[in-house]
């Protein structure tokens, strides 16, 4: 895979990564049957998508760099692997159990935002021990509404294996610092990393400002499935696929009257493979797309493919390879359905739009 240029990320890799991360936001998100929760779930798995893959990307464009010895010429195998030996250890180890405990750590903070008023008065807390920065001890106890401009870029976590929280203020509370003084209290160590932030508002883990994220310089937003080193479509339909079944409109009435409606609206929701509700509105499902729409919740919760477009509107596609079609379904960026789309086998154009449907960030294959 290193010496196939085209292959710019392991996707198997990338999606171990990525898993490891979730299920460090998973245990820091209660989510249970809260839209909200879900919402600010999804926000974050996409970071952890994007993060995921702009540290593989890093990751393999550094052994491409080490492949070459001081004389220029590619190194033997033993060489090379004597040279990279302790480096998936720091990538994949020491590295991903900090990025883990901060994922994890991030979700609680975040989930903490979102559940206090917005006329609160919250209180910067450390935990009182010699191993708490002097930075942030001198921010401790310190009172501001949750409105305050303290909050944007002070709410932790402020550092790499940071441990401070917020807690509930009290109106009667004296501070040490003036507003002023406590807004530009970490600008100094934090104004160019990643932890300018609050992850509460801006729903982002790890910034575009981390080294992975400079390193990748974008890219990992628009690759392909061959620089993922995943099969083409010949090879993909190599296997036997199952036949597509379509519903007539009659079904589909039928079908729509029996589900259970999101309140309010005339609109059903589907849990996805991430945990997600995807919502297939009523007018969407009349549009032309009825005879997908009892084939929805099927294809989401068990797609072949999932890719997520950053530099889209559309937040998502779902692929599903079946015996003489592919079904594309495109999500927007409120997990609302935006269009269910059929590939045809042999169809012309086939290659191409599946070459256009199959990049981004892979999310699932």
């Amino acid at each position: 895979m290193l010496e196939n240029k085209g292959v710019i990320i392991n996707a198997g890799l990338h999606l171990k990564t990525a898993e490891k991360l979730i299920s460090a936001v998973s245990n820091g998100v209660s989510i249970s049957d809260d839209d909200g929760a879900r919402q600010l779930a999804d926000k974050l798995r996409q970071n952890i998508y994007s993060f995921s893959a702009a540290k593989s990307f890093t990751q393999m464009m550094y052994y491409r760099d080490m492949m070459i010895g001081d004389d220029g010429h590619i190194l033997p195998v033993g060489s090379f692997i004597k040279k990279i030996a302790d480096t998936g250890e720091i990538f994949n180890k020491k590295f991903l159990t900090t990025e883990y405990e901060n994922a994890h750590y991030s979700a609680i903070m975040a989930s903490n935002w979102e559940s206090f008023q917005d006329d609160d008065l919250l209180q910067y807390s450390t935990v009182g021990d010699s191993n708490v920065r002097p930075s942030h001890a001198a921010m401790d106890k310190y009172t501001a509404p949750k409105s305050a401009a303290f909050w944007r870029v002070n709410y932790p976590p402020n550092g790499w294996n940071c441990r401070c929280s917020v807690v509930p203020g009290k109106g009667h509370a004296i501070n040490k610092l003036t507003e002023a003084e406590a807004v530009r209290q970490l600008t100094a160590e934090n104004k160019d990393t990643p932890f300018y932030n609050n992850v509460g508002i801006s729903k982002v883990i790890f910034k575009d400002n981390h080294p992975y994220f400079i390193n990748s310089n974008g890219k990992e937003t628009d690759l392909s499935w061959e620089q993922y080193g995943m099969n083409n479509i010949a090879k993909i339909r190599a296997e036997a696929l199952a036949p597509y079944v379509t519903a007539s409109l009659e079904e589909y009435v039928k079908w729509w009257n029996q589900q259970d409606k999101i309140k309010n609206s005339e609109s059903i929701g589907f849990l996805d493979m991430f945990g997600s509700r995807i919502v297939l509105k009523k007018d969407s499902a009349k549009n032309g797309i009825y005879q997908h729409a009892k084939n929805v919740e099927f294809i989401i919760t068990h797609p072949d493919e999932v890719w997520m477009k950053p530099s889209d509107k559309t937040r998502k596609v779902y692929l599903k390879y079946f015996e003489d079609e592919t079904i594309k379904i495109t999500v927007n960026n409120i997990n609302q359905i935006e269009a269910i789309i059929t590939i045809k086998k042999g169809e012309a154009s086939e290659v191409k739009k599946l070459n256009e449907a199959r990049k981004g960030v892979l999310m699932y294959r």
